[in-house]
């Protein structure tokens, strides 16, 4: 080919290629631009961008598959992995209002937040496209993570959260367990506490057994502490002391002083076995020739009692006798006995509003006429005849007179008019024998 040939196809081939150059944008200007395709990224050696794993990778190519591996697993949500990310309770510390994402509506979800999708979870500030979980600069939160918030690509922060989780389990389980065997122990302690409380209140309270010693203590202290004329004169304070030395044992009544009984007229003291009705004491004077020995006040020597008291002696004479021999009184005896003291009885009722007598004569006359009606029920007891035998006080000494009294379970009865002065000097004796008797018994103790 000549030159002037060549020269004339390389201007064509030119002239071609700038009309082609001109025409393109024409073209494009009536048709529809086609997305460009890019091709993959090739990195040049010494990466494999198609993840190569051979059995002696080199540094850069390990790097490169860990962080494929990485960015693969940060588009797994943390729930996935057992773990909640979300906080509890949600606070949202920003404006109620906000811009959105892209032109869209303000979300009332919005918060204080640089993130372009303006979550409303956010109480901290935070520069992370995808929430305000973490203070973390990188679009995909702090160590990779999701949201900001970090987790353990491996799945090992999942396991050591369910590890820990179970330890706090068992650990509460052991504490309930503790706390309710302290309970136990609490209740054991409470119901002994509550024994004792009832013990120590049983011990405390005063129970009739309490009171009666109680009560016997008062009387016993009373009596040996020169108590009043007639509580002595009624046996109260005889039978007090008599009780005192019967407690120390009948074995010990020769430990106690010798007090002689020789001064005291042992035949005015009545004795009882507390078993009857009455006290006998009035009928046991007798005069010389042996007949019941009437002692009656001065209102009853006036002609308006006089006949009425004969008569009632003469009867009480009659059932007397009787008596001492074992014998009991006729029932016509007995009979004339009370309607002769029902006599006495009215006549001197009705001269209590008279002059006939004066007041301290009245008063001595019915305090008589009530000791007499003792004395008429002792004739009625089927044990009366033992007044005059079986129950006479006998002694030289008081143990022999607290030997005799216990051998046969009697006390001492009221004191009939006169009997007084013996019954005031039996129980000085008594009082000085009980006396040196409980210092002996202390003293063996």
């Amino acid at each position: 080919m000549s030159f002037s040939t060549k020269r004339t196809a390389w201007l064509a081939f030119a002239g071609l290629a700038i009309l082609g150059a001109v025409a393109a944008p024409a073209h494009a200007q009536r048709g529809v631009r086609q997305p460009m395709i890019r091709g993959p990224v090739v990195i040049p050696y010494p990466v494999n961008p198609n993840g190569f794993t051979g059995a002696f990778p080199t540094a850069q190519q390990a790097l490169f598959n860990s962080r494929v591996v990485g960015r693969s697993i940060a588009a797994i949500p943390p729930y996935a992995f057992g773990y909640n990310p979300y906080p509890s309770p949600i606070i949202n510390s920003g404006p109620i209002l906000n811009s959105g994402y892209g032109g869209y509506p303000t979300t009332p979800y919005a918060s204080l937040s640089t993130s372009p999708y303006g979550g409303g979870y956010v109480s901290t500030l935070s520069t992370s496209p995808y929430g305000g979980y973490s203070m973390s600069t990188s679009p995909y939160g702090s160590n990779g993570g999701y949201g900001g918030y970090s987790y353990d690509p491996t799945g090992l922060q999942g396991a050591s959260s369910y590890v820990q989780a179970q330890g706090n389990y068992n650990i509460q389980i052991q504490q309930a367990r503790l706390i309710r065997e302290q309970a136990r122990q609490s209740n054991i302690d409470t119901a002994r506490k509550r024994l004792q409380f009832e013990a120590w209140y049983e011990s405390m309270r005063p129970t009739a057994p309490k009171l009666r010693d109680q009560e016997m203590a008062t009387a016993l202290d009373r009596a040996r502490k020169d108590p009043p004329a007639t509580e002595v004169w009624s046996g109260t304070s005889l039978n007090e002391l008599l009780r005192s030395i019967r407690k120390t044992g009948r074995n010990n009544l020769k430990s106690g002083p010798q007090v002689d009984l020789s001064d005291v007229n042992l035949d005015s003291v009545n004795l009882t076995d507390k078993s009857g009705q009455g006290n006998a004491g009035m009928l046991k004077p007798e005069t010389k020739d042996g007949k019941l020995a009437m002692s009656w006040p001065s209102a009853f020597e006036t002609p308006g009692f006089a006949e009425p008291a004969k008569q009632l002696t003469q009867s009480l004479s009659e059932a007397v006798a009787a008596l001492k021999k074992k014998e009991k009184p006729a029932a016509t005896t007995l009979k004339d006995v009370q309607n002769n003291y029902n006599v006495l009885k009215d006549k001197l009722a009705a001269n209590a509003s008279t002059d006939e007598l004066s007041p301290s004569q009245y008063i001595e006359a019915r305090r008589y006429l009530r000791q007499l009606d003792q004395a008429i029920k002792a004739l009625n007891d089927p044990k009366a005849s033992n007044y005059f035998d079986d129950w006479k006080a006998k002694g030289r000494t008081v143990s022999e007179l607290v030997d005799h009294m216990t051998k046969n379970g009697l006390e001492f009865a009221p004191a009939a008019p006169g009997d007084e002065a013996a019954y005031s000097a039996l129980y000085q004796a008594l009082r000085q024998f009980e006396g040196g008797l409980q210092q002996k018994v202390n003293q063996k103790d």
